[in-house]
């Protein structure tokens, strides 16, 4: 006899998937109770009971993780509300008055009981549900007996017939420098081809179908050849093949990234970050700019930067101590240890239109240096305040100004400066030396004595009483001259220039004239004056007045 109920199954998802290795299936089943009569239907239990195991025929292995309730839109009146759970000891989902008494369906009413979170098992295949009802009533107004009326109602569970989970194995981020490769994995039928395609479109076959009608569910793994550089997507296409066409029919994508991704081509964006200090490089329409965490301008570390220009408020040293330098307006200065002190600039060469600088110092601590004072250029030696030594192939110089002029080594001559003129010197005492030139343009000369050049050492000495004139052998020697100047002449004689010229004498008692080189008188021709007021116009002479030179004549 059928049951006084009727009995509908449904299920979510609509057809069950049969649970896979690393991909367990979850669903529910709705079993929807109807009186289909014109009448009341009184009942005691209604129980559902199914297969448990990990067989074909089995739904779950573990029955106590379902979650069993009842719904009902309808009401009673005087009846209590009936539950539905699992009764481990009939090995059933029972429904019933949890008071233990009679409950009441009335006509055309329904209830349904839910039967959720049910780990499903692993096989595909067929799974009948029985279930259990005590009733009584009805259109034909049955009394309740004590067999129970039993339907049968019937499921699926189904095998996945496509490929899924196509994803990266293990991590979807690849370390290409550290020699990383990217494993996809999958699973699907074992009677379908698959390909998978690369971005640039080509396409491999990584897997060809298994012959035979039985189909397995397997799962399949594959890397390309070498690593993704940079974010890859990958497609999984699955399909027939036959000997005149291949069928492609699935698609499943997955995609992986390289932990430090490589371009081509370039990459086009506003700006780059790190993480996590968010440190940036802005790409604005003039070039690029490098900002700090905090938003200011950061800092480029390079070992070396080629560039036309540079741009820039100061320019320091790798270390904090390190000098740095400034550019003000006026043009470039250089500070030392990161203070405001200006530091030393070292250079194999140095080619500039000016050099302001207070001292120009060698390269070691000792060596000489000059220093700039508002009246020129002072010379200094061996890193003191001492005056130190020019050496130069040539100086051109409008005047110099110093204490003495020496020659190069220490033996040379030198020359001093006193107040009243020259001192010329040879050797490194204070004797006197020797002035030597071609022409000498003077308005005094002070000296003891002049001597001609080698071999001819006549000489001019200079005594209290007036001037000496020594031949070579040092005897009184001669003064050859076109017209002399004097104011007096002391003189044994006077001799005319040529040989055989008459010659003058100044014994005691007066002038003896001489002729022809003798001894002998010679005569007074003429005078270099006359008397104007002589009868007889005799050449006479009459003592001058003393310093009156040269004598006027008619006077």
């Amino acid at each position: 006899m059928p049951s006084l109920l009727n009995y509908a199954i449904l299920t979510d998802p609509t057809s069950l998937s049969a649970s896979q290795p690393g991909a367990p299936s979850v669903g529910t089943v709705y079993v929807i109770v109807s009186n289909t009569h014109q009448s009341e239907v009184r009942w005691d239990f209604i129980d559902v009971e199914i297969p448990v195991g990990s067989g074909p025929a089995d739904l779950t292995g573990n029955p106590t993780a379902i979650s069993a309730s009842i719904e009902k839109d309808y009401k009673v009146n005087r009846e209590p509300e009936p539950t539905f759970d699992w009764d481990g000891t009939l090995g059933r989902f029972r429904a019933h008055d949890p008071s233990g008494g009679r409950l009441t369906l009335p006509e055309e009413e329904s209830l349904v009981l839910r039967l959720e979170n049910i780990p499903v098992s692993d096989m595909a295949g067929l799974v009948r549900l029985k279930i259990y009802e005590r009733s009584g009533g009805g259109d034909s107004n049955i009394p309740i007996r004590r067999a129970n009326f039993i339907t049968t109602l019937g499921l699926v569970k189904q095998a996945p017939k496509i490929p899924r989970n196509f994803r990266p194995e293990k991590n979807s981020l690849v370390d290409v420098d550290a020699s990383q490769n990217v494993v996809l994995a999958w699973e699907g039928p074992d009677n379908l081809d698959y390909w998978i395609r690369d971005p640039q479109g080509n396409e491999v076959l990584v897997q060809a179908a298994a012959p035979g009608p039985q189909v397995t569910q397997q799962p399949y793994t594959w890397s390309p050849p070498s690593a993704p550089r940079r974010g890859t997507t990958y497609t999984l296409i699955a399909g027939t093949t036959t000997a005149a066409q291949q069928y492609q029919g699935y698609f499943l994508t997955t995609t992986v990234h390289a932990l430090v991704p490589e371009f081509d081509s370039g990459t086009r964006t506003p700006w780059v970050e790190q993480a996590p200090g968010r440190s940036r490089v802005t790409f604005s329409a003039t070039g690029v700019e490098i900002h700090s965490g905090t938003g200011g301008l950061g800092t480029v570390l390079a070992e070396r930067v080629d560039a036309e220009r540079v741009n820039a408020r100061t320019v320091h040293g790798s270390n904090s101590s390190d000098g740095w330098i400034d550019f003000p307006t006026t043009g470039i200065e250089i500070h030392q240890g990161g203070s405001k002190q200006l530091g030393a600039l070292s250079a194999e060469k140095v080619d500039v239109d000016r050099v302001n600088t207070r001292s120009v110092h060698g390269s070691n601590p000792r060596d000489g240096w000059i220093d700039f004072p508002q009246a020129g250029v002072v010379v200094h030696k061996e890193g003191n305040q001492d005056r130190g030594t020019v050496w130069a192939d040539k100086a051109d110089l409008n005047g110099v100004q110093t204490a003495w002029v020496q020659g190069p080594s220490d033996s040379d001559g030198w020359i001093e400066f006193p107040p009243s003129g020259l001192n010329v010197f040879h050797g490194q005492g204070k004797a006197w030396g020797t002035v030597w030139a071609d022409r000498a343009d003077l308005n005094g000369v002070t000296t003891h004595w002049a001597e001609g050049p080698d071999g001819k050492k006549s000489r001019i000495a200079f005594t209290e009483t007036g001037v000496k004139i020594t031949d070579p052998e040092k005897k009184r020697g001669t003064v050859v001259a076109g017209e002399t100047n004097v104011r007096s002449v002391v003189t044994p004689w006077v001799s005319g220039p040529q040989a055989g010229a008459g010659w003058i004498s100044f014994p005691n008692e007066g002038v003896d004239v001489h002729r022809d080189g003798e001894v002998s008188f010679g005569r007074i021709r003429y005078a270099s004056y006359k008397e104007s007021q002589t009868v007889n116009e005799r050449p006479v002479h009459r003592r001058l007045p003393p310093y009156e030179w040269p004598p006027q004549s008619g006077t």
